[in-house]
């Protein structure tokens, strides 16, 4: 049983808006970009200018101490480990089960699972896994759908993955 269905409901809502935005979902339609004779849709990608946003800001600020908050969660990782380790050797040396010895490993799991999300959410924002380059041009692009506000229609040999 649940008891704190406060935070599965906060949880689900946080994925949503994540998926919605990350698909770039929207009440609206727009119309499709046109494409023009003897173009096949198969040949084409559909990329969009990167808008700029706070959000993308502040995780390109936040990337530049990437490298320190992967070695402070690596290490919270390595005490997390050594603590769940220290709790199944009491209770094999008792030779008893003790559920009191796994509170503290416990607790300390959902900190770093909860310090691993934020920390992963603040490093990759949607745009990160949608991001594109276009040859030619030096502009920032991600992927989009071709009814998306902005949307262009571009080969796909021009568009490689960063």
């Amino acid at each position: 049983m649940n008891k704190k269905p406060g935070l599965l409901f906060t949880v689900c809502v946080l994925a949503m808006i994540i998926l919605a935005t990350s698909f770039n979902m929207n009440f609206g339609s727009n119309p499709p970009v046109r494409l023009p004779n003897g173009v096949k849709p198969d040949n084409v990608l559909y990329v969009c200018p990167i808008a700029s946003s706070v959000w993308d800001s502040l995780a390109t600020a936040f990337r530049y101490f990437s490298k320190y908050a992967y070695v402070l969660l690596s290490f919270a990782v390595i005490v997390l480990m050594f603590s769940w380790g220290w709790a199944l050797y009491q209770n094999l040396l008792k030779d008893k089960f003790n559920a009191d010895a796994y509170k503290n490993s416990w607790d300390l799991t959902k900190v770093i699972f909860w310090m691993a999300v934020v920390v992963t959410i603040f490093f990759m924002t949607p745009n990160h896994f949608r991001r594109v380059d276009v040859k030619g041009s030096k502009s920032q692009w991600v992927l989009c759908e071709n009814t998306s506000t902005g949307a262009k229609a571009v080969k796909s040999g021009f568009v490689t993955f960063r």
